[in-house]
């Protein structure tokens, strides 16, 4: 009796268990106190708890954040196709120099010069004479004055400011920033349908552990509903022990299932605040909520899908596939832009300068002057000891990566939708079973009991048939939670966000 009893619950609790039962990250790290009179309640509908967890789910929001750096990715690929401005300002400070390290010249150009050979009737000339005058007197050399240093042929100038403007332009770099570009805008994508495939499946877990909680207080109300049946039932035979009507036997045996039917129950509401815990978590709620679940499955058996086309429209439907499809793209882009190493390269430049002293200035004078310069750069790299070849071949290598990732990917949900599919036929096979458990059970309990209550059935076998109809029960509500959680299953393996068959 012992056996039979535990075993009409612990096969569904277990199961239940399984699923999500124990939480593998806490939201809280508060210890939960389970006579907490003030804890919050909360009633949820499923639609209610899929909406929250989505909003509290770490897993979709990192998912958003590499989504938003991949968009970021395909800024910076445009960017670098555009022209660059730069601005830049110095200043240095030098030594001075020794005056007699200074570089000075002079040059006597009277030499050059022979006025008496001049004719005199053009220095006679009033328009000539001042511009001969002119020329001998800047030709004739100033004598220094005594003790003093001609000044330098250059002006030291110790204090060197410059404001320099550059903006390039990459006209052709061998194809490698469109290919990079185009390897962004992949990634993006890719990146995209990575949380298209979280959301399917955050909302599946939801769905999971909001159901194995349902199911665990369906199965933590009937374990209350025996032991109520039991302890009235015992009374009476303790009476009927006194009057002589039962034996000492039949008591015990009643004593027994009512212990049997404790302990279950104790299994079940243990069962219950895991559960509880674990949807808690999933939602981002205090650990010690109370959550009231609002929704009940509505059990309608839906028409089984086609397995072939279930398998064909996984992998067509599935994020994982789209998404390394577009990673696949992505590595060719790579390979693309590899192979520019082998090409030339044209970029044009322009620079604006103010500086003091500038340059190109002939003396460099003190002062601020501006200039400026427009150029065009061809590079090819001839030989490079194969670097770019070596770079082809890892770009070539990571698509022949991308390429079997993706035929293990739909090995993997081939295998997947069809443990999904056949599970999904065996849960609705038992739920068939279990309804027809139900019905044999109840009749089978009011025949005992009848004549139980003429005197034509022992205590014993009025014991068998409320065992034999709360197992049913039992597996009733284990069979029709299992079907709802494989059906969405089936449904998130082949893709397809997963129905609503609650109320």
């Amino acid at each position: 009796m012992k056996t039979l009893f535990s075993s009409l619950a612990f096969a569904a609790l277990t199961s239940a268990s399984a699923l999500t039962l124990v939480p593998q990250t806490f939201a809280q790290t508060a210890p939960i106190n389970a006579n907490n009179q003030t804890a919050q309640k909360l009633r949820l509908t499923l639609d209610e708890a899929i909406k929250m967890g989505m909003g509290y789910s770490k897993t979709l929001h990192t998912s958003q954040v590499k989504v938003a750096a991949a968009e970021a990715r395909i800024g910076e690929a445009n960017a670098a196709m555009l022209p660059s401005l730069g601005v830049s300002a110095s200043y240095a400070r030098l030594s001075d120099i020794p005056a007699d390290r200074q570089f000075r010249f002079s040059i006597n150009a009277s030499q050059f010069f022979d006025f008496t050979k001049v004719d005199r009737a053009l220095l006679m000339s009033p328009g000539v004479a001042p511009t001969l005058e002119a020329i001998r007197q800047a030709t004739t050399p100033t004598p220094p004055v005594p003790g003093e240093t001609p000044p330098p042929a250059f002006p030291i100038v110790l204090d060197n400011v410059a404001f320099q403007a550059n903006i390039t332009y990459p006209v052709f770099t061998g194809f490698r920033l469109e290919a990079q570009k185009a390897a962004a805008e992949y990634s993006s994508q890719a990146a995209t349908q990575d949380l298209i495939k979280d959301k399917i499946e955050t909302e599946f877990s939801i769905k999971n552990a909001y159901w194995t909680l349902y199911k665990v207080r369906e199965l933590q109300k009937l374990t209350a509903e025996t032991i109520a049946q039991v302890t009235a039932r015992l009374g009476d035979a303790q009476n009927l022990l006194k009057s002589g009507l039962l034996t000492t036997n039949d008591v015990l045996r009643l004593q027994l299932q009512l212990s049997n039917a404790k302990i279950t129950n104790i299994d079940a509401n243990n069962a219950a605040r895991l559960s509880a815990v674990s949807l808690n978590n999933t939602l981002g709620l205090p650990l010690g909520t109370e959550v009231e679940l609002v929704s009940t499955i509505d059990y309608k058996p839906a028409e089984v899908t086609d397995y072939e086309k279930a398998i064909q429209r996984s992998l067509e439907s599935r994020a994982e596939v789209s998404g390394t499809q577009l990673r696949i793209k992505a590595a060719e882009e790579g390979v693309r832009a590899a192979r520019g190493g082998f090409l030339p390269t044209l970029a044009l430049s322009g620079s604006a300068l103010e500086a003091n002293p500038n340059q190109r200035f002939v003396g460099r004078p003190a002062e601020f002057n501006f200039s400026w310069q427009l150029a065009a750069q061809l590079s090819w790299t001839v030989w490079n000891w194969n670097t770019s070849g070596y770079q082809v071949a890892q770009a070539e290598a990571q698509v022949a990566q991308a390429e079997d990732a993706l035929s293990m990917l739909k090995d993997g949900i081939k295998l997947e939708v069809t443990q999904n599919y056949l599970t999904l036929q065996q849960s609705r096979e038992k739920v068939a079973v279990a309804q027809q458990g139900v019905e044999q059970a109840n009749e089978n309990y009011r025949i005992t009991n009848e004549k139980f209550k003429k005197g034509l059935a022992l205590t014993s076998d009025l014991t068998d048939a409320e065992t034999f109809q709360l197992q049913a029960k039992v597996n009733y509500v284990s069979s029709v939670v299992d079907y709802e959680i494989a059906q969405a299953r089936l449904q998130k393996s082949i893709g397809e966000q997963p129905a609503l068959a609650g109320k």
